[in-house]
């Protein structure tokens, strides 16, 4: 599922496989793993991908409330 969501982000870009690998400084095969789960992609190369392609990563707490990747880097105990 991961891989199908960086693929939609990637293409919604505009961005091809070698492209996006040239700006994250990896090969393009890497991000075609991810793309196709044969690897999985740390959080950090995630939400790096999701930057590039001009999304924000959002988490959601039990209650309801919403943080960004940002707020969550703040958190000291999560």
């Amino acid at each position: 599922m991961i891989g199908m969501i960086l693929r939609n982000m990637r293409k919604t870009a505009k961005l091809s496989q070698n492209t996006l690998g040239k700006k994250l400084s990896m090969a393009d095969t890497t991000i075609s793993s991810y793309e196709r789960e044969n690897s999985q992609a740390d959080f950090q190369t995630i939400s790096n991908i999701a930057e590039i392609c001009g999304y924000t990563i959002i988490f959601k707490d039990r209650d309801g409330n919403i943080l960004t990747t940002e707020e969550m880097s703040k958190e000291k105990d999560y």
